[in-house]
């Protein structure tokens, strides 16, 4: 890094086990190198590592090939990837990102998956790729759908990520006092199945599981391939150095035979989109793979007009027996993993250094005055930074 930086990047992650301490370290260490061919200096930090009055960051650089613990200013720019798995997690953060309110947010974050489905189902383009979803509202209201929905229903958490804490329930026959198969995924991630004798019982159990958090019911989609594989389809949407939406990459998420879904941390894995939807589809796989990528970009502008300004979006999709497509889920603080496993190197690289192409872009846009926080400078910000 020269002295003639003209921008900090701030990135705020979790905490983990290794050295150094921090989660992703692969994709921290990549933006770390990569900072320099785009005059961008990185600093990796926890929200703790934030002094109280935010006057500085505790952190650290990428320096000859391995982690230092640095000290510098408040970021310029603050890319937030932390993932708010407890409350004292996100108090923590939420606490960082107040007293550090005068560095420009990287992103605006999404609301949770009921907020994003309030959104989208506004538009009728984007309400066409919606699957049926409701609150869970408790056992009366969701035994009155198990026996209108052949295949069951599908249900999973509000805020939660990676497929953990997920449900399918499925009534066990028409007749009164019929029983109910649910099987699904724990807290740790791990797949489980029970088979309830009456209905009572399984509702019981299920609105045991669920407790106090906040869950949406949608139908229960075959989305499973020949193979007999749960897949999905992974879209990364990325803004690039002028700001402009630009489709990074796609990939299929392949889960296990039997599993529930197809998230690479319950054991999935991923294989190139296109081949992929040859192999199902035959020559409709082609149109397919074009119905994605125009579904992929017109999602992201929606979301924005609705959430503020994004700087990434993981955009999940299905695609049942029939060849529909359904938005199951947008992420704004993707993985990458995904073009690793299926060796696109080209998606890989972009994935990683497009947030330091915008970076740069918002440091360059014509709201900013910049020199470098690491000289001592100050940077004009956005009016409205009340979010992360």
């Amino acid at each position: 890094m020269t002295e003639t930086a003209m921008g900090f990047l701030g990135i705020m992650t979790d905490r983990r086990h290794g050295n150094p301490p921090i989660a992703e370290p692969e994709f921290c260490s990549h933006l770390c190198r990569a900072a320099p061919l785009y005059d961008l200096k990185v600093l990796v930090f926890h929200p703790e590592g934030v002094a109280k009055d935010g006057a500085s960051v505790s952190g650290y650089l990428w320096q000859g090939g391995q982690w230092v613990p640095a000290q510098a200013p408040p970021p310029d720019i603050l890319y937030n990837r932390c993932f708010y798995r407890t409350p004292e997690k996100k108090q923590s953060a939420a606490a960082a990102l107040a007293v550090l309110s005068r560095s420009l947010p990287w992103s605006r974050g999404l609301p949770d998956k009921w907020g994003v489905y309030e959104i989208l189902r506004r538009s009728r383009a984007a309400a066409a790729l919606l699957p049926e979803t409701l609150v869970y509202s408790g056992r009366k209201a969701l035994g009155n759908l198990l026996a209108e929905r052949e295949y069951g229903v599908f249900l999973k958490p509000k805020t939660g990520s990676h497929g953990k804490r997920t449900l399918h329930a499925v009534l066990l026959g028409k007749h009164e006092g019929c029983g109910v198969s649910v099987r699904g995924r724990d807290r740790m991630n791990e797949p489980f199945q029970y088979v309830f004798g009456t209905l009572d019982e399984g509702l019981n159990w299920i609105h045991r599981f669920i407790g106090q958090h906040r869950y949406i019911i949608q139908p229960y989609l075959h989305l499973t391939g020949s193979g007999g594989q749960p897949f999905d389809v992974r879209v990364l949407m990325q803004k690039n150095g002028t700001g402009a939406w630009t489709l990074t990459g796609m990939a299929v998420r392949l889960g296990g035979r039997g599993s529930l879904t197809s998230n690479l941390h319950g054991g999935g894995t991923a294989v190139p989109a296109l081949p992929f939807l040859l192999a199902e589809y035959g020559a409709a796989g082609r149109d397919l793979y074009q119905e994605l990528i125009s579904a992929a970009a017109l999602l992201p502008p929606l979301l924005e007009e609705s959430c503020g300004r994004l700087g990434e979006l993981g955009l999940d999709f299905g695609i049942d027996a029939g060849g529909r497509l359904y938005l199951l889920e947008a992420n704004s603080k993707p993985g990458r993993t995904v073009f690793r496993l299926t060796g696109d190197r080209r998606a890989a690289r972009l994935a990683a250094e497009n947030p330091l192409r915008y970076a740069r872009h918002l440091l360059l846009a014509p709201w900013q005055q910049t020199t470098s926080c690491f000289k001592g400078s100050s940077v004009q910000r956005e009016n409205d930074i009340n979010g992360s």
